[in-house]
């Protein structure tokens, strides 16, 4: 079953890489990185072994923990990646759960990730290359140790597979794999000073993960090397009886799958009173801000542009610790310029569900106020704490009304611009129920290109209190800080009542049109 099992994998991997050319170069340049880190991995085993044995010993149990690690998370995180021969496709051959367990353990260890880590874990005998019997024990200790961070990794993700069914899990997932990819720059240089500021303690570190299932089977040929055989027995216990607790894991979760496959919870909760149409009034306004609150608060598109603002003002503090403070001072008017132009997918989120809108007969200034109104609840309390707790914290605070009356001047003028924006043309959006970080089909140049020009026209109409603000906060000048804040506000509120007019006008004489772009872009 073994050998059958293997022959499936790699025939289906050969049939993904001869599919499309560019997807076998791109697989042979990744393979020759891999190869490179190899390399470089197999030269720092060797030249550890020229260094104290307990320096070696401390490098192989953290990075042995943090491999250990990886292989538990990442399947996690990145679910789906690879389902060529997931559960799901296996379950409707009669094959015995433990016999299962053996072929996909193997598979799991000869598919491209276990044969990497193998050959790193085998390069790490070249570090006791001075160490006779750290030597001999090393390969055993590294098989070991591979073997344990195969069966760790099938084993989580089995016993995940019932939460991982729920649309809320993937969503999640999302989230952790994009906020990363947001602070890589921040994250790299904190983990810079924290390994120098930390670089003394890490011998303590890796002796706590020695005696843990992370890095017990890591530290085995270096305690043999260090004189600490009793330890390496004991060690040695504890890496068994994690992979035979592991092992174990994964053959009752997967028998429990092949029997009965999970499903997305269908809990229902009761519902109790109409939610936010008893907070709006019976109008059709506050029926459409009634309608996208409810929006607002379930669907994950949604919230997903709330997510880049926490992450700007990380990013603020980050640079605000390294002395550099400019992105702090205006975090406001940063926050106000993105939540400015949010309302120009509203439509595109709706999609086909715009025709029972268009059925109701709702103007079109009633869609575009309720659509506005319940972005500004959210966006206003936003931009005013985002433009005044740094300014008070900075010591800055006669520069406050200064800041607000650019920040508040962005986001309504951005409203008015973006109701015009929403009923003329449609962005391309993830459909309900993917992710809100996924890129959507259609996502065209002229797209961002239209959503860019929203934003240069949001600016250009902004541009009063723009000048009257920057001028206030260089000269001191409190009273035209407040100036800037007026005209801000008025200026800002003049735009937004204006777009909404016009956009709503736009709204009713383009309805259909907008409903059948909206229908052919989902295929319906």
């Amino acid at each position: 079953m073994v050998a059958h099992l293997l022959r499936l994998r790699f025939r289906l991997l050969a049939n993904g890489l001869l599919r499309s050319p560019w997807v076998l170069i791109s697989v042979i340049l990744g393979a020759l990185w891999g190869l490179m880190i190899l390399v470089g991995v197999v030269i720092g085993m060797v030249s550890l072994s020229f260094t104290a044995p307990d320096v070696a010993w401390t490098v192989a149990v953290l990075a042995g923990s943090v491999t250990l690690l990886g292989w538990i998370v990442l399947p996690l995180v990145l679910r789906g990646l690879d389902q060529s021969l997931s559960v799901s496709k296996l379950r409707s051959f009669p094959i015995p759960p433990q016999r299962l367990v053996v072929a996909l353990l193997f598979v799991g260890l000869l598919g491209i990730p276990g044969l990497v880590t193998l050959i790193a874990a085998l390069s790490t005998t070249l570090t006791w290359l001075r160490e006779p019997l750290a030597l001999v024990a090393a390969p055993f200790a590294a098989v070991l140790a591979v073997v344990t961070c195969v069966a760790a990794s099938r084993a989580f993700e089995s016993v995940g597979a019932a939460l991982a069914a729920g649309r809320r899990y993937r969503e999640v997932m999302g989230v952790l794999v994009f906020v990363p990819l947001m602070l890589i720059g921040p994250i790299i240089a904190f983990a810079g000073t924290s390994i120098a500021a930390i670089s003394e303690q890490l011998p303590r570190i890796a002796a706590v993960l020695s005696w843990t299932p992370l890095g017990a089977a890591w530290s085995i040929p270096g305690d043999l090397a260090l004189g600490r055989p009793l330890d390496a027995l004991a060690k040695l216990g504890i890496a068994l009886a994690t992979l035979a607790v592991l092992l174990l894991l994964w053959w009752r979760s997967l028998g429990r799958l092949l029997v009965a496959p999970p499903t997305a919870s269908g809990r229902s909760g009761r519902s109790k009173g109409l939610g936010f149409f008893n907070v709006f009034p019976a109008t059709p306004t506050g029926a459409v801000a009634a309608r996208t609150s409810v929006y607002w608060m379930r669907d994950p598109r949604y919230g997903g542009s709330l997510i880049v603002l926490p992450l700007i003002a990380l990013i603020a503090v980050f640079l605000a610790s390294t002395g550099s403070t400019w992105m702090l001072v205006v975090l406001g008017p940063i926050v106000a310029a993105t939540l400015a132009i949010t309302l120009c997918a509203e439509v595109s989120y709706d999609g086909t569900a715009f025709a029972a809108h268009l059925s109701t007969g709702v103007s079109g200034a009633a869609d575009r106020a309720g659509r506005v109104i319940t972005l500004g609840i959210l966006a206003v309390p936003l931009v005013v704490a985002a433009t005044a707790i740094p300014l008070a914290m900075l010591d800055m605070a006669r520069d406050i009304p200064a800041f607000l009356g650019i920040g508040l001047g962005l986001l309504l003028t951005g409203f008015g611009v973006s109701s015009v924006a929403s009923a003329r043309f449609l962005m391309p959006v993830p459909a309900a129920g993917e992710s809100p970080f996924k890129t959507p089909p259609g996502t065209t140049f002229m797209a961002q290109l239209s959503m860019f020009v929203a934003w240069a026209i949001v600016f250009a109409l902004a541009l009063p209190e723009l000048v009257l603000g920057i001028i206030a906060a260089t000269t001191g000048n409190a009273v035209l800080g407040f100036v800037a804040l007026a005209i801000g506000l008025v200026l800002g509120a003049v735009f937004m009542l204006v777009g909404i007019r016009m956009g709503g006008a736009l709204l009713e004489r383009r309805g259909p049109e907008l409903l059948a772009s909206l229908r052919k872009a989902r295929g319906a």
